[in-house]
């Protein structure tokens, strides 16, 4: 059967490759929506596109852009301006998740790897306005962090690769993400002070 006769939904696997890259540039920006349903349909805007002629990746990704900047930007207005403070041990997820928070606009305190330093920042600035704590630090629980960040009523988030069965009874109701996760939505999801 040759390619002329497969119905119009299949596509070849470097076409679908070259889709799924462009999504992936796009998508992963941190300006983008992190609405399921906003995702769907990028995606199948995308696959819309590379069938109407725009098969050349980089004219591609050129006209995906500006379609999802105009309907699909997320709420990274939400962030700009506000001091988060980060508190993760893991080097390579506490830089991409700083880098991350930047790009949106948030000001960004560390991050901060170890409890000694993540108690003495949270000690010493009582501006912040929200904070995202990793719950094992090296070892050490994070918990005293917390307990003082909720005695100022300043709101976080745990980051954890453990469920909330970890946490102590005072910080259940605390929201708790699972890593890998996406930092810029945690933030976000982080109460406003």
């Amino acid at each position: 059967m040759g390619l002329s006769r497969l119905p119009e939904c299949v596509m070849q696997p470097d076409e679908l490759q070259l889709v799924q890259n462009v999504f992936d540039q796009i998508a992963n920006q941190p300006w983008f929506s992190r609405k399921i349903a906003d995702r769907e349909q990028f995606a199948r805007y995308i696959l819309r596109m590379y069938r109407r002629g725009l098969v050349v990746p980089e004219k591609l990704q050129a006209v995906c852009t500006l379609a999802a900047q105009k309907y699909y930007s997320g709420p990274a207005s939400d962030l700009k301006g506000r001091r988060i403070l980060v508190v993760e041990d893991d080097y390579f997820a506490a830089q991409e998740m700083a880098a991350n928070l930047r790009a949106v606009g948030a000001i960004v305190i560390g991050p901060i790897s170890n409890l000694s330093e993540a108690m003495d920042v949270a000690g010493h600035d009582l501006d912040l306005d929200g904070a995202l704590l990793d719950v094992n630090l090296g070892g050490e629980m994070v918990y005293p962090v917390a307990g003082f960040l909720k005695m100022h009523c300043i709101p976080f988030a745990f980051v954890s690769g453990y469920d909330e069965r970890v946490l102590p009874p005072a910080f259940r109701k605390t929201p708790l993400f699972l890593k890998p996760t996406d930092w810029r939505s945690i933030a976000s999801a982080v109460p406003h002070r």
